[in-house]
């Protein structure tokens, strides 16, 4: 980011984004009211965020997954200055990026950097509601369609991709939120009511772990378990079969075996290689 911290924040106060969003709709995982995002627009947020150690991971380790999504896909990836609606002019977007292919629509790229915990949630249960509606959010601001969530793990140093789709039906329930909560409390400075997301439906999360436990699949996870112990014990066998054929090999003193179809060459370093004459012919 290319602006100092205490401007991106007063950036921030001109408008509601995607982490505003979410603590508007009650689905915040830091626990954000809406009672909070209003503390944030009329008095400004405390700048005390930057040494919380989430804060400072995600800072060091979003252009670092930045970079790896970019080299991952192919495609360029832009860093824009925020972002603001033309017409609901309350919205605004913090990117991390958009993302460009060479032969498709361009789309939004946000990043995640949780804790291990948070990582493998999400790598079996796919984005959670706060990351949703903070996406849909973008796209509404953007107008794009598209959007991409790429989650890292630092300790297992991973990332996953979850593309989501436009949703304009929950972008247009969430702006009557937003814009109501801007315009009745944040251009007034009057505190707003405890609860504004009653009206407000969201989505049934879309797991990225799909569960099978029908007979066909338990019979095939059952042959596939077989035949990797068949594999095994096959592997170990050729092992003590090879071992054979090395030692009559180095009996004979010499560097080249032939017999039965089967060639032995050892090396200088003496390192021995065996080769089937006979499946070099097929």
């Amino acid at each position: 980011m290319d602006m100092d911290r205490s401007t991106f924040l007063a950036q921030r106060r001109t408008g509601i984004g995607g982490s505003d969003m979410a603590a508007l709709l009650g689905v915040d995982q830091f626990g954000r009211t809406a009672r909070d995002v209003w503390e944030d627009k009329i008095f400004g947020r405390p700048d005390d965020t930057d040494s919380s150690p989430d804060f400072q991971r995600g800072h060091y380790l979003e252009p670092i997954v930045r970079d790896m999504y970019a080299r991952e896909t192919g495609w360029t990836v832009q860093t824009p200055p925020m972002q603001r609606h033309l017409s609901e002019t309350w919205a605004i977007a913090n990117l991390d990026g958009i993302a460009l292919p060479d032969d498709g629509a361009p789309g939004v790229l946000e990043i995640k950097t949780p804790r291990m915990a948070g990582f493998l949630a999400m790598e079996q249960g796919g984005a959670t509601h706060q990351y949703l509606v903070q996406i849909q959010h973008y796209l509404g601001v953007t107008g794009l369609n598209r959007a991409e969530l790429a989650v890292f793990s630092a300790e297992m140093w991973r990332m996953i991709r979850l593309p989501i789709e436009r949703d304009d039906a929950l972008i247009h329930a969430m702006w009557d939120i937003a814009r109501d909560f801007w315009e009745r409390y944040v251009l007034t400075a009057i505190p707003p009511e405890a609860d504004l997301a009653g009206n407000v439906n969201l989505p049934p999360l879309d797991p990225a772990l799909a569960r099978l436990d029908s007979p066909e699949w338990t019979t095939a996870a059952a042959a596939w378990r077989e035949a990797r112990a068949i594999l095994k014990d096959a592997e170990t066998y050729e092992k003590h079969c090879r071992a054979a054929l090395v030692t009559l090999a180095q009996s004979t003193g010499k560097a080249r075996v032939r017999g039965a179809g089967i060639a032995l060459n050892i090396d200088k370093h003496g390192t021995p290689r065996l080769r089937d004459l006979m499946e070099k012919a097929a």
